[in-house]
């Protein structure tokens, strides 16, 4: 058997069915892992790396002082498995093959990946035959040539990836473990630092610095309006910016008529078309089409591994000579690029553009097949669409424009006014993401006179630099040679998740600059790119067999301890620097209360705002639960409370802004409020006063208290005490209701929850109960399908019945028995015959007389008599002396309330028939008998 190992499933599933031609690829899944198998061969995909670098046991425990942070860095490191049933059917299939192929993509990180599965292979077959597929698009052309020319792993390029994920595990752990302890912060709050992210956040840190130190300068700029054929165009003063007011108040003062034109300048200009993708500038192109950085890579990813796009981790910007430029082109002929690309064939430059870096890897980012919108749908689309347009402009002629420059004299002050026009739009034509703005000017003859309608002078001042975007960002990192072309986006990932960083352009939070400020003041090396940059120069020497992965790791361990001499040395200023300085991060303001401050706190899924005099002072604001988001504070504060606004953070969603915690905390529980048949607006605004904002709040004061707090007398404090608790009771109810809905019924686009559940308290549905009575139409117009809203009937009514039954008092063990027979609604029990009920449940009839007559009084009903055991027993024994009368018909009698002979005798048949379904004139027969 011939086993190929793919990197991703999505990428084992396309490379068989290329592979595999008209033959139809059989798939099986094994467990969750799905394989794809034809002819001899069988097409595993790994879920990257499969198996991680981890420390070897006995260091787990961060408090150990045997294992203290610093023994991390000479720690022996072990490879254990993370998705065991991938390596398990990787293993079980290896056995049985003669031919393995390794086909992850070709990168330092694929590379590894690929040396992983192939060490898992060699451990249970150590003579098989293993290859390697290299390929830079997942397209037949490709991946055939691919198989075709099969080549050997490359260890030294492996061996440079185990070499960065030791470093990286080495420095990050040891470090994040000696700031989190010195900082006492533990759980979710650990105080993470990595060899490349702590720079990265160090140059965000040090921009907002240059922000805050910034010293604005106050300079001046005059320009003046003039005219010529009913056209109007302005004029710059020559010297640019005047940084002495007197010298611009001056010039603007001598700016008289007639102004002369004493200089004319025609000319063109030649705008350059761009060059090929590698993958930074993919990014910077992708994040003005509004794509974050992990987002563009996502979708580029997905892109490659369905096979429109070329692989999108490259450095190159030079097509290679082997690229069929022209076999693209007419890939993308027929469809949306139609005219495009028919454009670019008949006015094609003669050699594609090239940008300064070059490398034999991988090609640019190319398309490498047609798509359609409809296909990829609107987000996949944007992404390949730039993709496509950028190919085509670096095969399209360069733009040029035509130039204008005129000078004029105005009493001895100099201006000019400069005027370009597209002359050949050029590649311009297929690349519409460049904005081409054209200043058209009138055709003026040097020493012509013309009129000044107005001069202007502006006061301005200097602004501060730019915080980064994160495109811009990576830009810097690829100078600074922070990181790699696959992991620069990542790393920013990883500060915006660990809240280091907020916002596009990116700021650092007061954690973030916590963390820089006690490294550069104790270990600068580790926020400077200096060490990480030599680091990465020595890596690319292992691929080039120039070191050895042990040589660089021996030598990251050396700096390490450098590091730490002196960490451990400040060990104490470094944490309570820290702490000194994240306690402002869950700062949000003053108690309204007690004055003391009110802080962020966090209790397993649950938040809140805190006021730090508890327990003496218990004034607390609720916030969603952390599976919304984990609460920050912002640097904005509400002008009425004084209090910062909050905004919740989660991995993988936008972050939701609250706003002032206590203005949101007022409007979310006013409606509550108004549930409390007393309140009117004037109670609300003394209670507001009081710092009473919910009912919850009121049911749990003592009376006494709530009275003095609101000038009232103490039993009306009790009634509204008892209102309050009436309304907790809806709302629990409520929210009862609006977990069953989001349970059952699926959210779309349109159709929210919160849109669902107002259209049912709008038709009176606030609760089980009241949802159990509903029809299935009330249901159907509130936004619910009539699949679910079937089944959020059958739920309800089940719940409903289920609650009323307990509140009866059925004891829970036989409540178990009642529902498992299906009989869950309070009336069954006051209406099917005590024989029956005893029969499908197998509880004792006294027993169950019981359970109906405290259901029945619950439901203002009438208890039916009591019929003992004995007497279900004895007329048992009559009814089964019946001819043709068995066990099963006895049964479906007392269903119709036939127990015994007498009952039979005064049964009327035919209704006897209509609940039974036995035959009518079997039941007269049954009756004749007896008769």
């Amino acid at each position: 058997m011939h086993l190929i190992i793919a990197e991703k499933n999505i990428s084992a599933k396309r490379i068989a069915q290329i592979l595999a031609g008209d033959e139809k690829v059989k798939t099986t899944k094994d467990g969750s892992v799905f394989t794809y198998s034809f002819d001899n061969r069988t097409v595993v995909g790994l879920k990257g790396h499969v198996v991680e670098v981890d420390f070897e046991p006995g260091y787990a425990n961060w408090r150990s002082t045997t294992h203290t942070p610093r023994t991390l860095i000479d720690a022996g490191t072990v490879k254990k498995p993370t998705e065991k049933k991938i390596v398990n059917l990787i293993q079980k299939l290896a056995k049985k093959a003669d031919l393995v192929t390794i086909a992850t993509d070709y990168d330092t990180e694929g590379e590894l990946i690929g040396k992983e599965a192939y060490e898992l292979v060699r451990a249970v077959n150590p003579d098989v035959r293993v290859n390697r597929a290299r390929f830079s698009a997942i397209t037949p052309a490709e991946i055939r040539a691919a198989f075709e020319n099969p080549v050997e792993l490359d260890f030294d390029l492996a061996a440079a990836g185990e070499a960065r994920q030791t470093v990286d595990l080495m420095w990050g752990a040891a470090l994040t473990r000696f700031l989190s302890l010195a900082a006492r912060r533990g759980g979710r709050d650990i105080l993470s630092v990595g060899r490349v992210q702590s720079p990265t956040l160090a140059m965000i840190v040090d921009r907002e610095r240059e922000i805050e130190n910034f010293v604005p300068q106050t300079y001046w700029v005059l320009s003046l309006t003039t005219e010529k054929d009913r056209t109007t165009f302005e004029a710059r003063h020559t010297t640019g910016r005047f940084t002495d007011r007197d010298a611009a108040f001056t010039a603007k003062e001598r700016t008289k008529e007639p102004l002369v034109v004493t200089e004319v300048k025609e000319g063109q200009k030649v705008d350059r078309a761009p060059t090929p993708f590698d993958t930074t500038t993919f990014i910077v192109a992708a994040a003005r089409l509004g794509f974050s950085a992990a987002n563009a890579m996502r979708i580029a990813e997905g892109l490659y591994m369905n096979g429109y796009i070329s692989y999108p981790r490259t450095d190159n910007t030079v097509y290679p000579g082997s690229l069929n430029l022209n076999g693209i082109l007419e890939t993308l002929k027929g469809g949306v690029f139609d005219k495009d690309v028919a454009w670019v064939q008949q006015n094609r430059r003669s050699k594609p553009t090239r940008g300064k870096k070059e490398s034999t890897d991988h090609p640019p980012i190319h398309p490498t097949a047609a798509a359609t919108r409809e296909v990829l749908g609107e987000e996949q689309w944007k992404v390949y669409e730039l993709v496509v347009r950028r190919f085509l402009a670096t095969l399209s002629p360069d733009a040029k424009w035509a130039t204008t420059r005129y000078t004029f004299d105005a009493s001895g002050e100099t201006y000019r006014a400069a005027g370009g026009r597209l002359i050949e739009a050029g590649w311009r034509r297929v690349y519409p993401y460049s904005e081409a703005k054209e200043t058209i000017l009138p055709a003026i003859g040097q020493g012509e006179k013309l009129p000044i309608r107005e001069v202007k002078l502006e006061e301005k001042e200097t602004q501060p630099p730019a915080r980064y975007s994160q495109s811009r960002l990576i830009q810097v990192m690829e100078e600074l040679g922070l990181g790699t072309k696959s992991t620069r986006h990542e790393v920013i990932g990883k500060l915006i998740s660990r809240r280091y960083v907020e916002g596009n352009p990116l700021r650092p939070t007061l954690v973030g600059r916590a963390v820089i400020d006690a490294l550069d003041n104790h270990a600068a090396t580790i926020t400077e790119p200096e060490m990480t940059r030599t680091l990465e120069e020595h890596m690319q020497l292992i691929k080039q067999s120039r070191r050895s992965r042990d040589d660089v790791i021996h030598e990251s361990r050396q700096m390490l301890h450098q590091v730490f001499d002196n960490l451990e040395a400040h060990e104490s200023e470094i944490g309570n620097e820290i702490m000194e300085q994240t306690a402002e991060e869950r700062t949000v303001g003053s108690c309204p209360v007690c004055g003391r401050d009110l802080r962020i706190r966090h209790s397993g899924a649950s938040q809140f705002i805190g006021c730090n005099g508890y327990p003496e002072c218990r004034f607390n604001i609720s916030l969603p639960g952390t599976a919304w988001g984990r609460a920050i504070r912002t640097d904005e504060t509400c002008e009425k409370h004084n209090l910062a606004h909050i905004r919740l953070i989660k991995k993988g969603a936008r972050p939701w802004d609250l706003g002032c915690p206590l203005c949101n905390h007022i409007s979310s529980n006013i409606e509550a409020l108004y549930l409390m048949p007393s309140m009117t607006d004037d109670l609300l605004q003394r209670l507001h006063e009081q710092h009473i904002y919910t009912v919850s709040d009121i049911a749990g004061m003592p009376p006494e208290e709530l009275a003095e707090a609101l000038g009232i007398g103490i039993e009306e404090a009790r009634g509204l005490a008892g209102e309050a608790e009436d309304a907790l009771e809806v709302l629990r109810r409520r929210s009862e209701l609006r977990k069953l809905v989001r349970k059952i019924v699926p959210p779309r686009k349109g159709r929210s929850h919160a849109k669902i559940f107002k259209s049912l308290l709008d038709e009176g549905i606030g609760d089980l109960h009241a949802l159990s009575q509903a029809e299935v139409a009330t249901l159907k117009k509130a936004g619910i399908p009539e699949t679910a809203a079937n089944e959020l009937l059958d739920e309800a009514r089940r719940l409903s019945g289920e609650r009323a039954l307990r509140e009866a008092g059925v004891p829970a063990v036989s409540l178990k028995k009642y529902l498992e027979a299906g009989i869950s609604r309070p009336e069954d029990l006051c209406y099917l015959p005590i024989p029956y009920l005893a029969g499908k449940t197998g509880i004792n009839p006294e027993t169950v007389h019981k359970h109906v007559d405290l259901v029945c009084r619950h439901l203002g009903r009438p208890t039916p008599p009591k019929i003992t055991r004995q007497a279900i027993e004895r007329g048992r024994k009559e009814l089964l002396e019946i001819p043709g009368l068995g066990e099963a018909t006895l049964q479906r009698l007392h269903l119709a309330g036939v127990y015994n002979a007498e009952t039979l005798l005064e049964a009327d048949p035919e209704m006897v028939s209509s609940i039974t379904g036995i035959p009518k004139a079997r039941i007269h027969d049954y009756i004749g008998h007896l008769k």
